[in-house]
């Protein structure tokens, strides 16, 4: 094989790889407006009967590894109850042991229940990476006011948020 035909095979095979990596950029540049939604195409587990769920990293054990990187959109007028049972019964269906939840702002438009997933590309340790919140940055950054989600509202009926909300979720696997 000439060195010209090798040289076109591996220009070739390299923008072919080079694409490959595109597909996770797109998914984070979604939201400059109203997001489109982003379905789950990350590692495929069997359900799970229980969630466990960490609102700080330190409750995370050095095992679980990050499958999934979520936004959610709650609707307004959700409960806290409406949040626990919206997020376990999502992952509980992707086979999550545990989910890792960070911060919730007022959302910007009142779009329904939505999972919004952005990755990873590969599965990683969460003691190792995990605290960055940097997934989905370009929507995440036009919402509004921080609002508390934290143990005195998830899972209560009582706590109404009565805007709609926008939470960070990261899904786990541990062993």
């Amino acid at each position: 094989m000439s060195r010209t035909v090798r040289c076109l095979l591996l220009m070739t095979a390299l923008l072919i790889l080079a694409g490959c990596g595109v597909k996770g950029k797109v998914k984070q540049m979604v939201g400059l407006g109203a997001p489109e939604p982003t379905g789950y195409t990350g590692t495929v587990y069997p359900a799970t009967q229980t969630v466990t769920v960490a609102f700080q990293l330190t409750q995370v054990d050095r095992s679980c590894r990050v499958f999934a990187e979520s936004l959610v959109q709650f609707p307004a007028n959700s409960s806290g109850k409406d949040l626990e049972t919206a997020v376990l019964t999502e992952a509980k269906a992707r086979g999550a042991n545990q989910v890792l939840l960070g911060q919730a702002r007022q959302g910007k438009d009142d779009n329904g229940q939505r999972f919004l997933y952005y990755g990873p590309i590969y599965e990683y340790l969460c003691t190792d990476q995990c605290g960055g919140w940097k997934f989905g940055f370009e929507f995440w950054e036009q919402q509004g006011e921080w609002v508390s989600v934290g143990y005195k509202e998830w899972g209560k009926p009582g706590a109404v948020f009565e805007m709609p909300l926008v939470m960070q979720m990261l899904m786990l696997r541990c062993q």
